[in-house]
């Protein structure tokens, strides 16, 4: 009920919206969240009313606006809405709470003034998901590697790291990744432990989230951009999974949390613990790359600290 509940809510929301709605354009500097404060609306109501299926923004990306909103309120106004690298608020904690319910300080990806990848000219996948006909040997030198910190010298040929497998539930890519990974490091945890930290609103989880959580969790896991495929051998050859936020098997659509668990350089494969696809699923390295440019190529790689 109370799902549903939600569900009416912001279609009540994004009905009126649809008439004589205006146009914005993204600029540098903005996210959903004070676009949203400046029209007067919220991040909910905006991603209805334009079928995002996340709230990053891209630059130059038009913006259906709520009806009768001409102009936005210039960054800063709309009541002290929050800038980039603002502290996040605290969270309700429960329904018991008091406090009025706060909106989360924004996430900045692809509209920050971080360079955004280039589009590949080829978008076309050698091979896309698929199950690997061998899987690199668990343990061995890469383990005792990883265990001495030499990881980053000579790299093994392969690395396969144990990590957990959840299959997720609707929307819970990003809580069954970190589950995954959890599990690896010997938290025996589920989707549904860390959904309403990550999803508190039942929207899309941000990679931001993601780190935090993990490093609250007595971990380290950095959010970088950037990130190459080398990069993230270097990372597995060190004894660390790596979770990557991707398109899941199309250029240009669904993005999704998964975990890169192994490489083999004689197969030129990375596979994965995918929450949808399965425990061990692989990529070549040139489909790897095509479905990584996006957001700033984010990754996660997590240790102990």
């Amino acid at each position: 009920m109370t799902r549903l509940r939600r569900l009416l809510a912001l279609l009540a929301l994004a009905a009126p919206g649809l008439a004589g709605a205006a146009t914005y354009t993204v600029q540098t500097g903005d996210t959903l969240y004070n676009v949203a404060r400046r029209s007067g609306s919220t991040v909910e109501a905006l991603m209805a009313l334009n079928r995002l299926s996340t709230s990053t923004l891209q630059l130059g990306q038009a913006l259906t606006l709520p009806g009768g909103v001409g102009t936005l309120l210039p960054l800063g106004a709309a009541g002290g809405a929050a800038q980039p690298g603002a502290a996040s608020p605290a969270r309700s904690a429960g329904p018991q709470a008091t406090a009025p319910v706060t909106v989360p300080a924004p996430v900045v990806l692809s509209a920050a003034p971080i360079r955004a990848p280039q589009q590949p000219t080829n978008t076309r996948l050698e091979r896309g998901l698929f199950t690997p006909a061998r899987l690199p040997v668990a343990g061995g030198p890469t383990l005792r590697a990883a265990s001495t910190g030499a990881a980053f010298g000579a790299r093994p040929r392969s690395v396969y790291l144990q990590v957990g497998y959840e299959a997720q539930t609707f929307n819970n890519c990003g809580p069954a990744s970190v589950a995954s990974v959890l599990r690896a490091f010997g938290r025996q945890v589920s989707q549904r432990d860390y959904q309403q930290v990550l999803r508190p609103t039942g929207g899309y989880t941000q990679t931001r989230d993601v780190s935090e959580l993990l490093t609250h969790q007595g971990l380290q896991a950095p959010l970088r951009r950037s990130g190459t495929v080398e990069a993230v051998k270097d990372e597995l050859a060190a004894g660390h999974p790596v979770i990557v936020l991707q398109y899941h098997s199309v250029y240009g659509k669904t993005p999704h949390f998964r975990v890169v668990r192994g490489y083999d350089e004689t197969q030129g494969i990375l596979i994965m613990s995918d929450s949808f696809s399965g425990p061990n699923v692989a990529l070549t390295e040139h489909d790897f790359d095509v479905l990584w440019n996006m957001q700033g190529r984010q990754y996660i790689p997590v240790g102990r600290a």
